[in-house]
C-alpha cells in the first residue's frame, strides 16, 4: 500500500517537473578592472580601467550589451500525428514505422523499441500461481492479488543487406517483469521475470505466393528464461519465421516457430510446448489515435487443447504517453507458471506501441 501511495504521488511530479537551468550570477568572481555598473536611474552600464606602459589609467568608455540568462522551462513533448494518419502518409504501417527507425539508428542515444514498452501498475490476478514461487509458505506468506506488470523492449540493428537487398540483422532484447509491489509482508518480491533476447533477419520479399504476398518475413533464434535455478528453472530455445501483412491501418502477423530439443536432464519444461503451441497469430489495428492488438496462440490439439488470448487496447493520454488497457486469459503468461492457466487485467501506460 505505501508503495502504490507514493507511485501516485510521484508519478505526476516526475512527468510534470520542470527543472531552472539558469546559472546564477556570481559578483565576487568579477574582476577589479572589469565590472558591473548601476546608474543613478538603476541601470546597468559596464566601465573598465586599462593601464598603459608608463603606468598611465586610461579610461575606456565602451557601451557593451549585457546578457542576461534568460530561465529555460522545458516544453511538454509534442503530440505526435494519430497513428492510422502517419501510415496514410507513409504509405502503410510498417513503412511509417521502418522509417523512424531508420532516421534515429545513427543516433547513439536513442533505443529502437522493439515490442511494446509498457508499465501497468494496477494488474488484477484473482489467481496468482503461489504453489510455483512460495512453495512451502508460511501460514502468513500470501501473493497479493493486485501486482506490477511492465515490459522493457529493445533493439539495434547489427548489418544492412546482410543477404541482399532490402535485408537487415537486428538483435533485441525484451524483458517481462511481474512485481507484487504492494506486498510489503514478504518484502514486495518479483514474482517472475522473463528474459528474451533474440538475433533476427528482416527481409522484404519481391513475390508473394497464391497472389498473397507478405510485406516482411523475419527469420529469428529466440531464446527465453526467467533466470532462477532449480525447481524454479525455466527456459526454451525456438526458432522461427514471423509473416507480416498489412491492409490499411491493420496489420497481421503469423509465427511459427520450432523448439530446439534438450536433452532429458537439461530439458526445465518439457511440454511447454503443450501449453504455449507452435506458434501465435496478432493482429494490430489503428482506428485514428486508437488501436487494438489481439494475440492468439493454440496448440491445436483435439485433445487437451489449450491456448491463450491477450488484448490491448491504447488511446492518447498527454505528449508521447498512451493509456494501455490489456486482458489475458489462458496458458504460458509467464514461464513459471506456464502450466498453470491465468485471468489477468492490467491498467497503465504505453510508451511505444507496435506502430
Amino acid at each position: 500500500m505505501k508503495v502504490m501511495l507514493l507511485w501516485a504521488l510521484f508519478f505526476p511530479a516526475i512527468l510534470y517537473a520542470q527543472v531552472d537551468t539558469s546559472v546564477p550570477s556570481n559578483d565576487s568572481t568579477a574582476s577589479v578592472d572589469d565590472r558591473t555598473m548601476l546608474n543613478n536611474d538603476g541601470t546597468k552600464m559596464s566601465s573598465s580601467m586599462t593601464t598603459d606602459d608608463q603606468g598611465g589609467s586610461q579610461d575606456v568608455n565602451n557601451t557593451e550589451n549585457v546578457n542576461n540568462t534568460e530561465s529555460y522551462t522545458p516544453e511538454e513533448p509534442k503530440v505526435p500525428e494519430p497513428t492510422s494518419k502517419r501510415a496514410q502518409e507513409a504509405d502503410g504501417l510498417l513503412q511509417q514505422r521502418a522509417s523512424r527507425e531508420v532516421s534515429t539508428s545513427n543516433n547513439p542515444f536513442v533505443l529502437t523499441p522493439h515490442r511494446p514498452n509498457y508499465f501497468l501498475p494496477i494488474t488484477f490476478n484473482p489467481h496468482p500461481n503461489e504453489s510455483a514461487f512460495l512453495g512451502d509458505k508460511a501460514n502468513n506468506e500470501d501473493l497479493d492479488k493486485v501486482e506490477f506488470k511492465f515490459q522493457l523492449s529493445f533493439k539495434f540493428p547489427v548489418a544492412y543487406n546482410i543477404v541482399g537487398r532490402n535485408t537487415s540483422l537486428w538483435f533485441a532484447y525484451t524483458q517481462q517483469s511481474y512485481w507484487q509491489a504492494y506486498n510489503g509482508a514478504i518484502s514486495a518480491p518479483f514474482r517472475d521475470t522473463n528474459y528474451e533476447p533474440e538475433v533476427f533477419i528482416v527481409t522484404q520479399p519481391k513475390s508473394g505466393f497464391l497472389n498473397i504476398k507478405p510485406s516482411n518475413i523475419s527469420y529469428g533464434f529466440d531464446h527465453q528464461s526467467n533466470g532462477q535455478s532449480d525447481p524454479l528453472s525455466r527456459s526454451w530455445n525456438r526458432l522461427y519465421v514471423d509473416f507480416t501483412f498489412e491492409d490499411g491501418n491493420t496489420a497481421y502477423s503469423i509465427k511459427p516457430w520450432y523448439r530446439i530439443p534438450e536433452s532429458k536432464d537439461e530439458d526445465d519444461n518439457p511440454n511447454i510446448e503443450k501449453y504455449f503451441g507452435y506458434g501465435e497469430f496478432r493482429v494490430f489495428h489503428a482506428i485514428d489515435d486508437y488501436s487494438i492488438d489481439v494475440m492468439l496462440r493454440n496448440n491445436l490439439r483435439s485433445s487437451e487443447n489449450k491456448g491463450a488470448v491477450e488484448v490491448g487496447f491504447t488511446f492518447p493520454l498527454w505528449g508521447k504517453s498512451r493509456g494501455y488497457v490489456q486482458y489475458f486469459n489462458g496458458y504460458g503468461q509467464s514461464l513459471l507458471g506456464y502450466d498453470q492457466s491465468s485471468q489477468t487485467l492490467g491498467v497503465g501506460i504505453m510508451l511505444t506501441n507496435w506502430f
